[in-house]
């Protein structure tokens, strides 16, 4: 026995980056103590990399002898706890990819490449004790009172913080030189949460209570929190926050896109005096690196974030939101593709805490698992206003006369309601001027070289592009089919919209939202200040208008054209287009003045819109799970999508009909494929789907597992990857 423990040695199991399904061992130096969650350095192949420690064990010296050391330590104490540790296993396991990039979520960009965990160089601006006693309104300037009163409210603030509230240099700098403020080194220290309220709660209707009394603080729990539009989610979601700071917890909030963000952390921020940082995309590396830091530890009591917050490692956590919980956004769409939501609901059983799923329409897995029992599930089914949900007016396109996307009767209806002294919104899901460049003479459109889809018209930069691959060129001047001159743009965008509004409604402003008007959270802000400074104004834009913005003074919501889903091939279309459409729909009446919505339809009559028009999303949902069960699909059947990327079509379909024939073989799981993409083709890639279904998890994941081992990301010109639980079927 004695022989035996004086030939072992400690070794540590390190992810590194790589294809690598689990850690690879490296032997410490001597002297070299590590715990699991800490950094170091390691060789691999010809390089060094940064690699993060999940275990420690005991091999013979043999055994140690054949391995690479440990070069160094980066960190002096584990920046990953074991819990997180443990979650990161679970999600590489369960989406059956590498280690590295399931371990890595909880680290931000800066921390991978192995910069020091310490706060970058930034300075905070702080008051001085005459600061924290004046009265901001004996001040003359109204930007240092707005200045002085947010640092009375909130303490200490970086220049980013002060800046994201409006708060710009000179403003705070004026308060320096008076000495009311001091600048200092930002620090990040621990602060137990206090739950101090800057605002009294709102008072809660009879839905709101019993949602909050549904809720189990201090044990796992998941209560789907299903509330029409406008119903006051976010109060029930503050009321349970509150409850958790008290205790001297902490929470974390996710929301499905940097959009939401600015209104969101507003409201927080209004509401509580403890401290609440942002991760999102939005911020660069220093700003996202301090923001980790200070969830950390444990400096800041909210942490509200996107879809890769979820990881963040945050001490005495109490409680997990999931707003939106439906959007498709909390999904990543590339490498890792794992599903926030369902990463949430599992962080919160393995720490034993309540996560709330709110949504006004629930995605048809979480209403499966509310109606099994899996999940709590309380409905408010009363707007805040006292205001009714109205039923949906359908317009029949067919039978009006229409130019450029806008029918007559909408237009009289926009004017009536502008005349009033409101505001009007405008819903259509096309970016750009116009969704075609088209030939009259003999129909050619424009195609993108690179993928099989139209090229879309952008009249601003007289160019069209490609909004799946980037690809953009100038609009041709002759048909390249029959020599003609005669072309034009075809269809209508949001950016012909915004011009021929313009031209009918002059006297009002235009305030367009899509992803070309708003290129950051500082664009997004601004248009949201300009449309609440507004009087009568007309608000067009995609589904970035449709996700919890509240409008108070929109009481029309016009929706152009939503065609597009009822004949899609992905057995998804409907779910996302019924969600879309109560969404959009619901940001009518959300004031004080009740609203009123319009649908343009080429196919008002289609029976898939006869639940939508009374807003019933339950019957909508309920019709769509029956469905789903005859047919085996989730949420009655688990699905996994594998797709084939080549320059050569034949060699895509080759490698998945391999697989396929594999898969068959075991008799466990039903195969369909392969089948081109529904964007067959994208960046000069041919691309082919093949869709696995079984009635088990765990025999779904067990003929998978063989396939990711044995057949490598990359070979002979073509790239697969495996989607667990897949959204998106293009």
């Amino acid at each position: 026995m004695t022989t035996t423990l004086a030939s072992t040695v400690t070794i540590a199991d390190i992810v590194v980056p790589g294809p690598f399904q689990a850690p690879l061992s490296y032997c410490l130096p001597p002297s070299g103590e590590v715990l699991p969650g800490q950094r170091v350095r390691v060789p691999l192949r010809k390089k060094t990399v940064v690699g993060l420690v999940t275990g420690k064990r005991q091999v013979s010296e043999e055994e140690a002898g054949r391995l690479k050391p440990v070069e160094a330590i980066l960190d002096e104490e584990p920046l990953v706890g074991a819990s997180l540790l443990a979650i990161a296993d679970w999600i590489s396991r369960y989406y059956l990819y590498d280690a590295h990039s399931a371990y890595l979520l909880a680290l931000p960009a800066t921390l991978r490449n192995g910069d020091a965990a310490a706060l970058a160089e930034e300075e905070q601006v702080a008051l001085t004790v005459a600061g924290e006693h004046l009265e901001p309104g004996q001040l003359k300037g109204e930007r240092q009172q707005q200045a002085l009163s947010w640092l009375q409210a909130h303490g200490p603030g970086t220049p980013s913080e002060l800046r994201s509230q409006g708060i710009q240099r000179p403003h705070w700098q004026g308060l320096v030189k008076k000495r009311l403020a001091r600048t200092e080194a930002a620090s990040a220290s621990p602060r137990t949460p206090v739950g101090e309220l800057k605002q009294p709660p709102l008072p809660l209707n009879d839905d709101q209570q019993a949602a909050l009394d549904a809720l189990r603080i201090g044990q796992f729990n998941a209560l789907l929190l299903e509330g029409i539009t406008g119903s006051g989610k976010t109060e029930v979601y503050l009321q349970a926050m509150a409850s958790v700071l008290n205790a001297g917890q902490r929470v974390l909030v996710l929301v499905p896109e940097i959009g939401l963000t600015p209104q969101t952390l507003a409201r927080f921020q209004q509401r509580f005096g403890d401290k609440l940082v942002a991760l999102h995309s939005g911020l660069n590396d220093r700003q996202r690196h301090n923001a980790w830091l200070r969830a950390k530890t444990g400096e800041a009591a909210i942490v509200l974030g996107t879809r890769s917050a979820v990881m963040t490692p945050i001490p005495d956590l109490g409680l997990i939101v999931v707003d939106e919980e439906h959007d498709s956004s909390f999904k990543q769409q590339d490498t890792l593709r794992y599903h926030a939501r369902d990463v949430a609901i599992y962080r919160a059983r393995q720490s034993g805490i309540p996560v709330i799923l709110g949504s006004a329409t629930p995605s048809l897995e979480s209403l499966h698992n509310a109606q099994s029992g899996r999940y709590r599930h309380a409905r408010l089914q009363q707007r805040a206003q006292g205001h009714r949900l109205d039923r949906l007016e359908t317009i029949d396109m067919r039978r009006q006369q229409h130019q450029d996307g806008l029918s007559e009767r909408l237009v009289h209806r926009v004017r009536q309601h502008l005349d009033s002294g409101n505001q009007v919104l405008l819903f259509l899901n096309r970016r750009g001027y116009a969704p075609s460049w088209f030939c009259t003479a003999c129909g050619w459109m424009a195609d993108c070289p690179f993928c099989d889809a139209r090229l879309t018209y952008h009249r601003s930069r007289h160019m069209t592009l490609c909004h799946h691959c980037g690809y953009q060129a100038r609009p041709e001047t002759t048909c390249p089919d029959c020599g003609s001159h005669e072309l034009m743009p075809l269809g209508a965008g949001t950016e012909r919209a915004e011009e021929a509004l313009g031209q009918l409604f002059g006297d009002v402003p235009i305030i367009r939202f899509d992803r070309d008007a708003i290129t950051s959270a500082k664009t997004l802000d601004a248009q949201l200040s300009r449309t609440q400074e507004a009087g009568p104004a007309i608000l067009v834009g995609t589904q970035m208008l449709a996700k919890g913005h509240h409008f108070d003074r929109v009481t029309l919501v016009g929706i152009l054209d939503m065609d597009a889903g009822l004949f899609s091939a992905d057995f998804r279309a409907r779910e996302k287009m019924g969600q879309l459409l109560i969404q959009v729909a619901g940001r009518a009446g959300r004031g004080e003045r009740a609203g009123e919505v319009v649908l343009q339809s080429w196919h008002p009559d289609h029976p898939f819109f006869e639940p939508l028009l009374n807003q019933d999303y339950a019957s909508f949902a309920q019709q769509l799970l029956t469905e789903r069960e005859r047919s085996g699909l989730p949420p009655f059947g688990y699905l996994a999508c594998l797709r084939s990327d080549s320059a050569y079509p034949k060699r895509a379909e080759q490698w998945l009909g391999e697989m396929a024939e594999r898969l068959l073989a075991t008799g466990e799981v039903r195969v369909f494929g392969p089948l081109p993409a529904i964007l067959s083709r994208r960046a000069g890639k041919h691309r082919f789907i093949l869709l696995v279904q079984c009635q088990s998890r765990a025999r779904l994941h067990a003929v998978l597992e063989p396939l990711v081992r044995d057949y490598p990301r990359q070979h002979r010109q073509v790239s697969w990857h495996l989607d667990i639980d897949p959204i998106d079927l293009m």
